[in-house]
């Protein structure tokens, strides 16, 4: 072997190491890849499993919901339209009556079919404002005629919140409506300062009722209309308020019902 072999054969050797070395990190960096790419196709999968679901529950709440006031429409609307000459004036104020009622309970539910719609997209925006709580507060309260009187509202005049007028609205709406549907009264509303927040407690005396696009219990359901997203709505929107919702027990019995978002700095 020639002076020269030793050198040359320790080069060839130093070169295949290398090659192996830099062959096992493309195969870890391969791997490593194909192991993201994996997670990412298991999470669109997961993600888009959620979106059917999502889908999924929301035909089946608009089937649900929609079903009896259709029904009502209907059958009030064939009754008049067959037997117009033979009904009584005051029965036909009382059918037509009977359909606005329903009319307008179907333009809520188609409601609360878009907004949480809109939130599950991501495309609800808040318009936000300085608003005064205590105003909103004694507004909503008196929205609910006869019943205003059971409901007990506190809240200093000086509380105001950042939020969008309209979403404000529809959360108390929403969370005075539940607590008497589902809920017994009085329905008490309850606002405070809480540092750089104000919480509002909406409390009725009942069983508790979670938050969900089916949060109604049996009981609940056979004694009362309504759709069963509002408390879902509430959520969505005071996050999209920068604020939160929750559900707290109402000791010794019943359910409290809390919404927090900012105040003004």
């Amino acid at each position: 072997m020639g002076s020269g072999e030793p050198d040359r054969l320790r080069t060839r050797l130093d070169r295949e190491h290398r090659a192996r070395l830099e062959a096992e990190s493309i195969a870890e960096r391969v791997t490593a890849q194909l192991y993201a790419a994996n997670l990412q196709v298991e999470q669109a999968n997961a993600v888009l499993e959620a979106a059917n679901q999502s889908l999924r529950d929301f035909v089946a709440v608009a089937s649900h919901d929609l079903r009896g006031p259709l029904a009502t429409v209907m059958g009030f609307a064939a009754t008049l339209t067959e037997s117009w000459d033979r009904i009584s004036e005051d029965d036909k104020r009382e059918f037509m009556g009977a359909i606005s009622r329903q009319a307008h309970h179907l333009n809520r539910i188609v409601e609360d079919l878009l907004t949480v719609s809109g939130l599950e997209a991501g495309v609800t925006e808040a318009r936000i404002e300085e608003i005064c709580l205590a105003g909103v507060l004694e507004q909503v309260a008196m929205e609910f005629g006869e019943r205003s009187p059971d409901i007990e509202v506190s809240c200093s005049s000086e509380l105001t919140v950042l939020a969008d007028p309209d979403h404000l609205h529809r959360i108390l709406d929403n969370y005075i409506s539940n607590a008497f549907k589902y809920g017994e009264p009085p329905v008490e509303a309850r606002a405070h300062d809480a540092g750089g927040w104000a919480e509002v407690h909406v409390c009725d005396h009942f069983v508790p009722r979670l938050f969900g696009k089916f949060a109604r219990a049996d009981d609940a359901s056979r004694r009362a209309k309504g759709t069963g997203l509002g408390l879902s709505i509430v959520r969505g929107l005071a996050v999209v308020n920068g604020g939160d919702a929750w559900y707290e027990q109402n000791r010794p019995h019943g359910s409290c019902f809390a919404v927090r978002l900012p105040r003004p700095a």
